[in-house]
């Protein structure tokens, strides 16, 4: 009788949730690190920015070369999935691109000002490197305001 009774006992399993690849647990950190990133105009805080944002590429190059994520992509059923994701990621290559353009553009414009300012001329080419450069940062907030 007493076997009976334990043979009656239900056991009960834990479903628990499957655990992610650790490529998409580095993407995640990685997007939290860019949330979090202050946004400021030294070149230090860009510098940084534009750090977690290459690693953050890498760790997409390292998903999309992922088995599992190349045939997902070689099926036909998940194909407008796919579209959104590569529009998605022409997108953000274009900022990048971009980005790298204002940067190398900025750069410019400091080292036009720091050679006028090495002159020391005390003529027009100081005032006008300094006028080129609140220009060119207002041409980048525009349009930073127009593409969001």
């Amino acid at each position: 009788m007493a076997s009976k009774s334990t043979a009656l006992c239900h056991i009960r399993s834990i479903s628990l949730p499957c655990r992610s690849h650790p490529t998409t647990l580095r993407i995640e950190e990685e997007l939290n690190k860019i949330k979090t990133w202050e946004t400021s105009s030294t070149s230090e805080a860009i510098c940084t920015g534009l750090c977690r944002l290459a690693e953050l590429y890498k760790r997409m190059d390292d998903l999309l070369n992922l088995p599992l994520t190349i045939q997902a992509f070689s099926q036909h059923q998940n194909q407008k999935w796919g579209e959104e994701f590569l529009d998605g990621s022409s997108r953000l290559v274009d900022i990048c691109g971009i980005s790298r353009e204002i940067i190398f553009q900025f750069k410019g414009n400091v080292r036009d000002f720091q050679s006028s300012l090495r002159r020391r001329k005390g003529d027009s080419s100081t005032e006008t490197s300094i006028a080129n450069c609140t220009s060119f940062r207002r041409k980048t907030k525009k349009g930073a305001q127009r593409s969001c």
